[in-house]
This record gives C-alpha cells, structure tokens and sequence, in this order.
C-alpha cells in the first residue's frame, strides 16, 4: 500500500470516530507566488519563469491524539500543476507507568541553532524557506522519563513514514538526554540507524543577562554518501556517489536581542563531508568545458547537477542573521558567506500583520558571489516572492 493511501486512510478512520465536541481544530491558509530569475550556472538548464503554491494547513486534537494535515498546490509556468495531502503528524501521547509515552509521526526536531542544525539527525528540513513547504516528521515509538532538572528519551525512529520523499531512509534506535542548570542547558543525542551506523550529536546553550545567548552543536556521523569528485572533463565520467566514514560537523553561535524588538544571530559551522574548494570550482569548468563542445556534451553537463543533491554543502559556512518584530511591519536580512569560495546568499523580507487575521509578506532571494563559487551555479540567481497567510 502507498505511503499516502495509508495516512489517509488513518486519518479517516480517526476523524470518522470523533464527535464535534471533543475535536480541537485551528486552521490555516497560505498562498505564494514566486519569480525566478535564471543564472548564468552552465549545469543547470533552468529557465527564467514563475511558481504558485496554495497551503491549507490544519492543527487537529482529540483526547490523546494530536496531528497536523496539509494539503498543498504547486502550479509553475511550462510544468503541470499537482496536488498533495501529506499527514505532516499524526500521534498518541499519553502517560503510563511512570513514563511518557508516545506513538505515531511526529517532527523529531533538537536542533538549537538557526541557519543549519547538524542534530536533524532523523528527517532534516529545509531551514528558512522563502517557498511553501510541508515539513514532515518521522515514525516513532518513545518512553521518556522526566525530573527536575532533565529528560532521558528512547526512541525507536523510522524515517520512512515520508510521503514526499520516494527513497529509502534510515531506520534505528535512538536515545535523548537533557540537563538544565541555571541558565544553561546540555543534550546528548545518539542514534544508530542502519544506512549510516553510529551518530552521536550534542548541544549547549546559555545566556548572559536578559540580552545575549551562546549556543553551540555538532555531530559524528559514522558514514556517508559523497559524490565522488570530479575529474578531467574529457573523460566524460558520470557522477556517482561513493560511501565515506567519519564526518562530523560543529556549529558556534551567539544571539542579541534588544527590548525594542531587535534581534541580531551570528553562525559559524563546518561540515567535513562537503566538498573543498577547489572540488566545486573543477565541476563548474567542466561544465563549461562541456558547454563549448556543444550538444554531444549535453547530457554529461546536466549529469553534473546530480552532486547538488548532496547534504553537505560548503565545509566553512558564516551566516549573519537581522530581524525586527514586535512591530506591523516585521522586516527581516539574512546573509550567508562561504569563506572558502566566496559565495553568498542574501536573504530580505518583510511581513505585515493587517486586520482580520491576514499577514501579507515579500521576500528577495540572491545567489552570488564568486564566478566559481557554489551558489552561483545554482539554477536561480534571484527568487522573488510574495505571500498571504489568513487564519481560518
């Protein structure tokens, strides 16, 4: 049976049992159109063109049961239009023996840091999305156990209660433990899974008065997939993924936040399964090698994107993050910088809560930087979008 003709048959079977009194609802409607605008990038063979979405997302609780249901709309100009009902969650909690438990799916998110989160060890999201997007949790089975001061979870986790991913994820035991001291809190987090093996994450935040926070995370991962790395264009050798051990990730940030609303984030975070480089910069000669030798080439060019599709992406990541709320108009910057090759994206928008429970917002997404850098070879130079949320 498919994965999304078994939700919805839960779903139902769950719905058709309630009484109106006893289901909680909040629901909610967004809708997007976006611009974009096509690079120079000699990989990709992407067009200049434009993308409307329509989410109508929902919150359902019953007794013990929790969830949350999309239903989202994607129509682009030269492309067909579809439409998808993801469970995004569906859980039973409740408590027994002493412990917490819990069944069913749910977002299994620990992360602490704002641009990227090497503890989205189950099912990572796409952080800071400028588009419309249902963000999916796992199947899980837990028993937590609580005290003053902390957590311990075990957690039985597979991934592969995805509807929007068609491939096949990792499935394993995990375990969770959290402290709270002061003003400072520490997790452990170890998952041994049967497509990368062992992978032990941590984390530690703290404040300084009622203004700054430090925050910090990482990751070993035991193995990998990697595209292996490009080599003489001549040879005309299509990409391919190779299995690597021990990559690891480390994250160091700091928050400022100021009593008129201001909010200042700055990042740091290196990924040792990317690329280097100079990796990056040889597979966009290539392409461009490819390019001039005309259509013969083609196929092998755009064969080349296939390494885009790895999780890690730069090895040296700084990201700046400026946001302003507490105001109508919550206007907001993110800039992210590889240091090793120069590339940046600049992030802007602005949300503007009006009456009704309407919330109207515009955001600008750009690709540059070096010539050779990675994000210049990305499809889109430039995405334009405009929103509307209402409450339903």
């Amino acid at each position: 049976m498919k994965r999304n003709t078994f939700w919805l048959l839960l779903m139902l079977s769950l719905v058709g049992e309630l009484n109106a009194q006893s289901l909680t609802q909040q629901w909610e409607l967004a809708m997007a159109v976006s611009a974009k605008n096509q690079s120079k990038s000699a990989i990709f063979d992407s067009g200049s063109g434009y993308e409307r979405q329509a989410k109508l997302q929902g919150a359902l609780q019953v007794s013990d049961w929790e969830g949350q249901v999309s239903m989202l709309h994607e129509a682009g100009s030269g492309a067909g239009e579809e439409s998808e009902l993801v469970v995004e969650e569906l859980f039973w909690q409740g408590d027994r023996f002493g412990w917490d438990l819990l069944a069913g799916k749910r977002r299994l998110d620990f992360g602490v840091s704002y641009a990227h989160r090497p503890l989205d060890l189950f099912l990572p999201m796409e952080r800071n999305p400028v588009s419309l997007r249902a963000d999916e949790g796992v199947a899980v089975v837990s028993a937590s156990r609580f005290t003053e001061s902390g957590e311990l979870s075990l957690m039985l986790v597979d991934a592969n209660a995805s509807q929007l991913i068609n491939e096949e994820l990792p499935r394993g035991l995990a375990a969770r433990w959290y402290q709270l001291k002061g003003v400072s809190e520490w997790q452990l987090l170890g998952y041994l899974d049967d497509q990368r093996g062992l992978n032990i994450g941590a984390s530690w935040v703290t404040t300084y008065g009622e203004s700054w926070e430090l925050h910090s995370e990482g990751r070993y991962q035991q193995r990998y997939r990697q595209w292996l790395k490009p080599g003489s264009p001549g040879a005309g050798t299509l990409p391919r993924e190779g299995e690597q051990s021990d990559g690891w990730q480390a994250l160091l940030g700091m928050t400022w936040t100021h009593n008129a609303g201001h909010t200042i984030i700055a990042e740091y975070w290196f990924d040792s399964r990317a690329w280097h480089t100079r990796d990056w910069q040889r597979l966009a000669d290539n392409a461009n090698w490819y390019r001039e030798q005309g259509e013969g080439w083609d196929a092998t060019r755009y064969a080349s994107a296939a390494a885009f599709l790895s999780e890690a992406r730069n090895r040296h990541n700084l990201m700046m993050h400026w946001s302003l709320s507490n105001h109508n108009y919550n206007p907001k910057l993110d800039i992210l910088y590889s240091p090793g090759d120069r590339g940046m994206v600049l992030t802007a928008g602005i949300n503007h809560e009006m009456k009704g429970d309407w919330t109207l917002g515009a955001s600008v997404r750009y690709f540059g930087g070096a010539k050779k850098s990675y994000f210049t070879q990305l499809p889109n130079e430039t995405l334009v979008t405009l929103t509307a949320n209402m409450k339903i």
